[in-house]
């Protein structure tokens, strides 16, 4: 199952809306769904903190929204208070526009069936660091790195590593079918978040694959030999959903 990144809708609908592309409520449904949406740190009482820092953000003059995807030891990206920062950590994503940024961490469950509440948070941010990459990088990236582990799991034996998996891993190479995107996100975004989300699912799938029959050392060796992978994918998540950044800012 691939993995739901709020933070990626955010950036991907509210650019195109922030460009007249999409309706308000359109990017309100494609971030929030069903769930039921608070606002935490940084959000005063309101109804709806995504659809406040939209127009907080229109009324800035953002042109754009961007996508950070942090992880422990690479945070390239990632801007705000310590506080935010480790809030983006934990949840994994955060997404900015000008002047703030945003995050969301799953609360309490809810007694209806939305299911656990998700709160936003927010932090004033002056200025991000740079992380250029760009949707022709990211494909060269992610390219190499597939045929390069591909490779070393054919010269290693994937019987080694990875059990009867078969199953979950052609339900996963259909994540790519999932997606919801505007329209107006470029075809060529869209085909690299596919390509991405794909791969993301499948890696979510081998890393529940049973460790518990692989010595501890064979666990090592598998996710040393899938770092590579991994960044490639996070990259080129980050380029498709901020393609609307990166047309933007222009050459």
């Amino acid at each position: 199952m691939p993995i739901e990144r709020r933070c990626a809708q955010l950036a991907a609908w509210g650019s195109a809306w922030l460009a007249g592309a999409v309706a308000f409520d359109d990017v309100l449904d494609a971030v929030t769904g069903d769930g039921r949406h608070v606002g935490g740190p940084g959000f005063g009482p309101g109804p709806s903190p995504v659809g406040a820092a939209l127009a907080e953000w229109k009324r800035a003059g953002t042109s754009a929204l961007t996508l950070a995807l942090p992880v422990p030891g690479d945070i390239r990206g990632l801007a705000g208070p310590p506080a935010f920062r480790n809030a983006a950590l934990t949840a994994g994503e955060a997404v900015y526009g000008r002047d703030f940024g945003l995050t969301v961490l799953p609360g309490r469950e809810t007694p209806s069936s939305a299911g656990r509440e998700l709160i936003w948070q927010r932090a004033e941010v002056s200025e991000l660091p740079p992380d250029p990459i760009s949707m022709a990088d990211a494909e060269h990236d992610l390219t190499e790195s597939i045929r390069e582990t591909a490779s070393l799991f054919a010269r290693r034996g994937v019987t080694s590593w990875l059990n009867d998996i078969a199953p979950a891993l052609s339900d996963a190479r259909r994540a790519g079918e999932r997606l919801h995107l505007p329209a107006s996100h470029p075809p060529r975004a869209v085909r690299l978040i596919a390509q991405a989300e794909r791969l993301s699912a499948v890696l979510i799938v081998v890393d529940s694959d049973g460790t518990a029959q692989l010595t501890a050392g064979a666990v090592a060796e598998r996710d040393q030999a899938l770092a590579p992978l991994r960044l490639a994918v996070r990259r080129a998540l980050l380029a498709g959903y901020n393609a609307a950044a990166e047309v933007s800012a222009g050459p």
